[in-house]
C-alpha cells in the first residue's frame, strides 16, 4: 500500500522482458514474448508476441513482426504490426509497413509504402523455438506463409 492506496500488481503484458542498450549489437534473429525495448543495433529478424519499442538510438536492419511496434530510431527492412505501428518524431523509417493502425508523429521520416485497414490484418506466423545443435543438423526449419 502506498499513500493509502493499494498498488495494482503489474500485468504481465506491461513487464519489460528484454532491454538492449545502445552499445549492444546483435547479428541474428530475436524472438520473445512480452514487451521489450531495443536501443542498439540489430541485423536479423525480430519477432515479438507483444510490444516492441525501438528507442531513439536503435539502428535496425531487419524484418520486424510484433503486436505493437513503436519506432523512435532508424529502421530499414519491413515492419509488420499485427495491431498497430507508431512512428515517433525521432524515427527514420525506410521500409514498407503493414498494419491495421498506423500513427505517424509530426517530424517522423517515413520513406516507404503502407498497407492499412482490415485488409492489412496480419495472421501470426508461428515461430519455432530454437533447436539444439543436434536437432538443427537433422531437421531444417521451414515456415509457410499464407
Amino acid at each position: 500500500m502506498a499513500f493509502g492506496r493499494e498498488e495494482s500488481p503489474a500485468r504481465e503484458s506491461d513487464e519489460l522482458i528484454i532491454f538492449m542498450g545502445k552499445s549492444v549489437e546483435i547479428k541474428g534473429d530475436i524472438h520473445f514474448q512480452g514487451s521489450g525495448r531495443l536501443d542498439g543495433k540489430v541485423t536479423g529478424k525480430i519477432n515479438v508476441d507483444g510490444t516492441l519499442i525501438l528507442g531513439e538510438g536503435a539502428m535496425i536492419s531487419s524484418e520486424i513482426e510484433g503486436d505493437t511496434v513503436i519506432v523512435g530510431g532508424t529502421v530499414k527492412g519491413k515492419i509488420l504490426g499485427r495491431q498497430s505501428v507508431q512512428l515517433l518524431k525521432t524515427s527514420v523509417v525506410n521500409c514498407d509497413i503493414t498494419t491495421p493502425s498506423l500513427v505517424i508523429e509530426e517530424g517522423a521520416q517515413f520513406n516507404g509504402g503502407a498497407k492499412m485497414g482490415s485488409s492489412a490484418a496480419i495472421e501470426k506466423i508461428p515461430t519455432p523455438f530454437p533447436l539444439t545443435n543436434e536437432e538443427n543438423k537433422r531437421k531444417p526449419v521451414v515456415q509457410a506463409v499464407k
